[in-house]
């Protein structure tokens, strides 16, 4: 029979067994990768674990808090949201992030998450705020810039950093809907009334064009015309121009000749001065008997008398008709 004191001898070693394997796991701390684990002293931060195996004292060291470093995905509840034109929609986000800072994540804020939630609601209703209804519902990309870069830089005090930001499904009422949906029926019928509208315009000015260029055209024809007209009646005056002075240099050609050959027959029929001025009498006494008006008076007829075969030859004539 086993005596009490090996008893007690061993329920003595298996409790400090018990408590050696106790401190043992204690001291012991595995980091898995993707995450730190924040290490406090009685209360107060000492420092933050990196993925691997370390050592802790016990009782005087001890795991504050586990923290991931992987990027999570959070939904973030629909939210009521009153645009610039006060309709109301129901908006939801989704984001992701990542701890940059486990100190400041585990001892700068209550709960950085929420912090993080509450900053980014809040931006979008700002942003919305300043927005029509057709803006909002055409612009998410946008949205989704401004509100990015909106928390960004207030996250960073949390610990947090958000790697991407999404607008979720926009839901307004129906009765929006209704409208909207009139509001775009009519905004096609005036489109196709303005487009039917600048196609009658523009068949308008086709026509004027058409028309203006159909006179253009015509004037210029007539231009053409008028010129070459012009230009054949001063064509047909110069011809009548030189046929007309062709012939006077014709008869004038003639009448040289016709003097050149009367001159010509005189001097060679040997009729002389006295002679000439006798012809010459004659002529001029049956130009005074005839019943004319007026009788030209050659300048040199005064000098005839003074002939003496003249004047007996204008005595004599006037003897016989006496």
């Amino acid at each position: 029979m086993i005596s009490s004191t090996l008893i007690s001898f061993i329920v003595i070693a298996v409790i400090i067994f018990a408590v050696v394997v106790i401190a043992v796991s204690q001291m012991v701390i595995i980091v898995q990768q993707g995450e730190v684990k924040v290490v406090e002293s009685f209360g107060k931060y000492v420092r933050t674990l990196d993925p691997g195996l370390h050592f802790l004292v016990p009782v005087l060291y001890n795991v504050r808090q586990r923290v991931s470093l992987k990027q999570t995905p959070l939904e973030i509840p629909p939210q009521s949201v009153i645009t610039k034109d006060n309709v109301i929609i129901n908006i939801d986000e989704a984001l992701k992030y990542h701890v940059t800072d486990a100190r400041a994540f585990v001892y700068d804020n209550q709960d950085s998450v929420l912090s993080m939630v509450q900053d980014c609601q809040s931006n979008l209703r700002g942003i919305i705020g300043k927005m029509d209804l057709n803006e909002v519902l055409n612009g998410t990309e946008e949205i989704n810039q401004a509100l990015f870069a909106s928390v960004q830089h207030i996250t960073a005090g949390y610990g947090l950093s958000i790697d991407r930001i999404n607008i979720g499904e926009i839901k307004v009422s129906q009765e929006i809907v209704d409208s909207m949906n009139k509001l775009i029926t009519a905004s096609r019928d005036k489109e196709s009334m303005i487009t039917v509208s600048e196609g009658k315009k523009q068949s308008v000015i086709l026509d004027s064009e058409a028309r203006a260029s159909e006179m253009e055209i015509d004037a210029e024809a007539r231009a053409k015309q008028t010129k070459i007209d012009a230009e054949a009646r001063a064509e047909r005056m110069r011809i009548d121009a030189e046929a007309e002075a062709a012939k006077i240099r014709t008869l004038a050609e003639a009448d040289k000749q016709r003097i050149q050959t009367i001159n010509t027959a005189i001097r060679e029929s040997g009729i002389d001065e006295n002679v000439l001025s006798y012809l010459g009498i004659q002529a001029f006494k049956e130009v005074a008997r005839s019943n004319t008006n007026t009788v030209i008076l050659p300048s040199n007829m005064t000098e005839l008398g003074n002939v003496p075969v003249v004047k007996a030859l204008w005595d004599s004539e006037n003897e016989k008709h006496d």
